[in-house]
């Protein structure tokens, strides 16, 4: 009877020294893996995660183009609303690669307007005629300067010509539009002038709608010939000149 019952207390030491061994090696292991979650900080990751997985395209599909649907995209048709191959609406203010007509033809019309108003052309010509040793005959003229099929419109004729003591000249400068063509009323101009023998005139040159200026010429005015000297010129400046139009040279 006392070896049963020894036994039995043997048998239950032993159960209980397991149990304890078992409990303490399964705490050891559980605080392990608890120390080592909280040293790498793990937090528990729901089962269902899906939504925070950052799905990888294959290899093939990294390839394709995508389209933000924030982009904008050009329209070669210039419709502002275009829609993109994958169903995106590009904004309102999308610019189109197309020319636009509306301003192709605003940009004509204002070279159109532009080029009615100003229909003159700048024709900076300037001529120096020598006279010196040249004759001209009672009544005669000598034809200087012609600018058609243009007429003139702004110029400067300075002529140094014989002279009288009155610092008057018998040499007329005649302008119009041939043949209608009549003295210019010249200045004199003291300070580059000797009176008795060759006096400086200058007139400007200006056409009107009912006088273009073509043309222009030296008369002699008195009755007898005149021998120009030496240094005696007519300079001629022309600025500027426009088509004349209807007007010609009559017949």
């Amino acid at each position: 009877m006392m070896k049963k019952s020894t036994s039995t207390k043997v048998s239950l030491f032993l159960v209980f020294v397991l149990t304890t061994a078992i409990v303490s090696v399964n705490g050891n292991v559980y605080a392990q893996n608890e120390t080592l979650s909280d040293a790498l900080n793990v937090t528990d990751v729901p089962l269902d995660n899906s939504t925070n997985v950052t799905q990888t395209a294959p290899p093939e599909e990294e390839l394709l183009p995508t389209t933000n649907v924030n982009s904008t995209t050009f329209d070669t048709t210039g419709n502002e609303n275009a829609t993109s191959a994958e169903g995106v609406v590009t904004t309102d203010n999308a610019t189109s690669a197309a020319p636009r007509d509306d301003l192709a033809g605003e940009t004509s019309e204002e070279y159109t307007e532009n080029a009615t108003h100003d229909d003159s052309t700048v024709a900076r010509d300037s001529q120096t005629i020598l006279l010196e040793g040249q004759s001209l005959p009672e009544g005669s003229f000598i034809h200087l300067y012609d600018t058609t099929p243009y007429k003139i419109n702004n110029g400067h004729i300075a002529a140094k010509l014989p002279c009288g003591g009155d610092n008057s000249t018998a040499v007329n400068v005649l302008i119009g539009q041939a043949p209608n063509l009549a003295p210019a009323e010249l200045e004199f101009i003291p300070e580059l002038s000797a009176a008795g023998e060759l006096c400086l005139y200058h007139v400007d040159l200006e056409s009107s709608e009912t006088n273009p200026l073509t043309d222009i010429a030296i008369q002699n005015n008195s009755t007898d010939d005149i021998d120009f000297p030496a240094t005696s010129t007519v300079v001629i400046g022309i600025n500027e000149i426009s088509p004349l139009g209807e007007h010609s040279h009559e017949e």
